[in-house]
């Protein structure tokens, strides 16, 4: 029967491969339409989903070999909306170096699923539909409108990629795989039961497959919940694998009170009413700039500082500078952990100019003013230090990084988006 399959799908996609093709992909690019961009919203984190598949591209369908599969013939799918085209293009502008070079003039509308991706539990579901687009040399971006989106490079040697919404467990699951190395995807669940997962398969120059699993009602619990998904080859073996672990319960979210009054959403194990503040000091514009750090219940530290939070980290893999810029906004700010041997974190600026920084209790935090803004003058080297003044560590900054340093006017960059080059 696998066997059977095989020859279907390689059938279909020797149909639409059409390997004498010369369409010129650098022409295409070219032609892609400008607009508004579509700007990519990930749902929150607190979600369980309900979905229910609408086929929106013609396609074959292979249930009748009991296999819940569907392929996709790429150049029959409806094209995109130019705002879906310009969200694609705008992957390739927004962050220089790292254009994954897709082609938004050959994004396709390829499926659809309604689900909730709002609401715990469900109760207002919304259609999302899925893009894909194909990549200049091999590769694709996909797109889930309200909620998810991605690319993926050719030959990356990732036969699959995942992306989930968890709260104390896994409530959905989607992703890719390619049809050159998976035949069928697998839910595995902590009770030790199964689960084949739906896939639907996209023609060159796509040569993927796409997935969203919403888990089961009888697997939102603990015992039961989604431990895993794996591809598996045309024999059986596995050839890619994601596991999800249950949030642990020192680990759930609760509101805490700091000892100045302020209130937020921290992790029930971190001992908020000892915080201490290690860090203060004013901006140029006038803000506080904070980090406060507390014990955590069975050991280390954590913190809270003005842009995000988290634990101290240890163990032979972690670098001696921990951290980078945390940007898009005044104050631009610059935040990392260093381990005890670092006496001292020098910012190293594009003019020559230097800044010294003293870890308290393993953290720093420091704002990059208005005075390196411009290009010329941004940080481009961040050095850990020993106690002798001996560089421990090198943290090499982009000072070409879009929408990072702030800006008065935001520069047109194509395809919808403004951003402070």
């Amino acid at each position: 029967m696998t066997e059977t399959i095989d020859r279907l799908i390689q059938t279909r996609f020797d149909a639409v491969a059409n390997p004498g093709d010369d369409r010129d992909w650098n022409d295409v690019l070219a032609r892609a339409s400008v607009g508004h961009g579509s700007r990519l919203r990930r749902a929150p984190t607190r979600v369980a989903l309900a979905a229910a598949f609408a086929i929106l591209a013609v396609g074959a369908t292979a249930v009748a070999f009991g296999w819940p599969q569907t392929l996709i013939d790429f150049f029959s799918s409806p094209p995109a909306p130019r705002n879906v085209k310009n969200f694609f293009g705008a992957q390739n502008v927004a962050a220089p170096g790292m254009s994954p070079h897709a082609i938004p003039g050959e994004a396709r509308k390829i499926t659809a699923a309604t689900f909730d991706a709002d609401h715990v539990p469900p109760d207002h579901p919304t259609l999302h539909t899925l893009y894909v687009a194909p990549a200049k040399g091999g590769g694709f971006c996909f797109l889930w409108t309200d909620y998810s989106g991605g690319c993926a490079k050719a030959k990356s040697g990732r036969p699959l990629g995942v992306d989930w919404l968890a709260d104390d467990f896994t409530v959905l699951a989607s992703g890719w795989v390619r049809t050159d190395d998976v035949a069928t995807v697998e839910a595995r669940f902590a009770d030790g039961t199964t689960a084949t997962i739906p896939v639907t398969w996209v023609s060159a120059p796509i040569s993927a497959g796409f997935f969203v699993y919403p888990v089961p009602a009888a697997h939102l619990t603990r015992a039961d919940a989604l431990a895993s998904v794996v591809a598996l080859d045309a024999h059986g073996n596995a050839v890619g694998r994601q596991d999800f672990s249950l949030t642990k319960p020192l680990d759930e979210d609760v509101m805490q009170t700091l000892p100045d009054g302020r209130r937020f959403s921290l992790p029930k194990g971190w001992q908020a009413a000892r915080a201490r503040k290690v860090i203060s000091f004013r901006t140029t514009k006038g803000s506080e700039a904070y980090v406060w750090l507390m014990p955590r219940t069975g050991g280390g530290s954590c913190y809270l500082f003005n842009r995000g939070q988290g634990c101290i980290a240890s163990g032979p893999g972690i670098p001696p500078l921990n951290g980078g810029l945390n940007g898009g906004s005044d104050p631009l700010l610059y935040f990392a952990e260093t381990k005890p041997d670092v006496a001292t974190v020098e910012l190293r600026y594009q003019n020559g100019g230097r800044e010294r920084l003293t870890p308290v209790d393993g953290l720093v935090l420091a704002e990059i003013t208005p005075a390196h803004y411009k290009q010329g003058t941004r940080l481009q080297t961040v050095i850990a230090l020993d106690r002798e003044g001996h560089a421990l560590y090198r943290q090499p900054q982009d000072p070409r990084s879009v929408g990072v340093y702030p800006c008065q006017t935001p520069r047109n960059l194509g395809y919808g988006v403004r951003a402070c080059p």
